[in-house]
């Protein structure tokens, strides 16, 4: 028996993770490892025929023909990653009535003037939108509160309604609820409309990070929540969870949070550093510890789901997902290459056209660089240096520090966030809070998956629902 190329990952002290190129992985205990690195053929029959599946090993006489099919298997995983199937954002307003702490748009003053979408634009891109991809489409509306312009909201959907039909596309909302209306609603109701809302624990730490001058945005919250589920339907509304230093401290909180609105499903991530993110609130706290938080979060979850209520936690979902549904590459923070313009065409309130919200972001944080595609008016993504570089420079396949990490079939890369903390692109891993996170979700969920308890079973079915 030959070995053929994989790499590794110490789980604990006696069991490892392997992977290879072509995505296949396996659990082996430290004797297994020894023994195939060693000597392949002195293990038992039922790993042997396993591990030649999965092209870890090949019989000598089948060498060339195992490294084709690895060869072949790999190229078949980076066309599914390279495949074109972009989330269209929308910016109708940078206004907002928010002044959360770790914003990571450069939000502008609720009574601001000139930060509004054109809306002599908005047939412009859903004629854009109609030539770029097939549908079904996904529309996000982004902001500041997109909620401060309905009207052009209203304007973007009866647009699209006439020219794609509204059985052919998705609009997502992205709102805090605060100005959410009777109005609103009835003008959702029987539309395909999504609201993705920020729910950042129960009410003091919700309140401490999320300011709304002279009012309760809790309150707000629970309130739009309400109007939603009782005149629209609760699977109308999903909610995203900025983890800050004060809901580090309590994990707990968000748990109850969420069922103290009625809902079921969880979406965490740790501070990203954008937009009014400085600094100082990034390194608030450190990875290690967003992980151990993370870590006594998903036990208290598992322990919801035990005693009957189900709660599903979506960033455990997808890094799942990635490791155990081949194929699956839907979320553009775990794509390689790099989700930018792949996953994301994002239409400015200005008439800018950018690749991703992030690339938007650092548009805004370094005026004297473009990292918007030109306009809608005069699109330019051929001449734009930065999406070429954005593109070629993010397969992880051949990046330092990621080229010999077992993880890297199911990783992505984000240039993005490399140029905002280091300056550049591929960035040195070593130092990269991007790396330190996803491989240690990695990680801490493949322990819970390969443990055997109740855990185990919760993660598959998160990840196959």
């Amino acid at each position: 028996m030959d070995l053929l190329p994989f790499n590794l990952e110490r789980l604990s002290s006696e069991k490892y993770f392997i992977s290879n190129s072509a995505g296949f992985h396996a659990e082996i205990e430290k004797d297994v490892l020894d023994s195939l690195t060693d000597s392949p053929n002195n293990f038992d029959d039922s790993m042997r025929d396993e591990l030649v599946t999965k092209l870890f090993i090949s019989k000598e006489e089948n060498f060339s023909t195992s490294l084709v099919a690895l060869a072949s298997a790999s190229a078949k995983r980076i066309v599914s990653e390279i495949r074109f199937s972009p989330i269209f954002m929308i910016v109708p307003t940078l206004r907002c009535d928010h002044s959360c702490k770790y914003c990571q748009v450069s939000r502008a003053p609720i009574s601001a003037s000139g930060f509004d979408l054109d809306e002599k634009l908005i047939p412009k891109i859903i004629d854009s939108i109609k030539k770029i991809s097939l549908p079904p489409y996904k529309i996000e509306i982004q902001g500041g509160e997109p909620l401060v312009r309905f009207d052009l909201i209203e304007a973007i959907y009866k647009e699209a309604d006439e020219k794609i039909g509204s059985d052919k596309f998705e609009m997502v909302i992205a709102t805090t609820l605060s100005l959410i209306s009777n109005k609103i609603i009835k003008w959702a109701k029987g539309k395909n409309i999504q609201f993705s809302v920020s729910l950042d624990g129960e009410e003091n730490v919700h309140n401490f990070n999320r300011i709304l001058p002279n009012d309760n945005s809790f309150e707000k919250f629970k309130n739009g929540a309400n109007l939603i589920f009782n005149k629209l339907s609760r699977n109308q509304l999903s909610t995203v969870t900025t983890v800050t230093s004060e809901l580090i401290k309590n994990p707990q909180s968000i748990v109850d949070a969420h069922i103290e609105c009625g809902l079921n499903n969880l979406f965490l991530r740790p501070i990203s550093p954008y937009g009014f993110a400085h600094k100082k609130i990034v390194n608030s706290y450190s990875i290690e510890e967003y992980l151990s938080f993370y870590e006594d979060l998903l036990d208290i979850i598992i322990d919801k789901n035990k005693h009957g209520y189900e709660l599903v936690e979506h960033s455990a979902a997808i890094h799942m997902k990635r490791i155990l549904v081949p194929g699956y590459s839907g979320y553009a923070d775990l794509k390689s290459p790099s989700g930018v313009l792949f996953n994301c065409i994002l239409f400015n309130y200005d008439g800018k056209l950018y690749g991703s919200d992030e690339s938007r972001m650092l548009d805004i944080a370094n005026p004297e660089s473009d990292f918007s595609f030109g306009s809608i008016e005069n699109p330019n993504l051929i001449g734009s240096e930065y999406y070429k570089s954005s593109i070629s420079d993010s397969f992880n396949l051949v990046h330092p520090g990621c080229i010999d990490c077992a993880f890297q079939p199911y990783c992505g890369a984000d240039p993005c966030m490399n140029i905002s903390t280091q300056g550049e692109p591929v960035g040195d891993k070593s130092l990269s809070r991007y790396c330190q996170y996803h491989k240690g979700m990695f990680k801490l969920l493949l322990r819970r998956y390969y443990s055997g308890d109740f855990s185990e079973s919760t993660l598959v079915k998160w990840a196959h629902a």
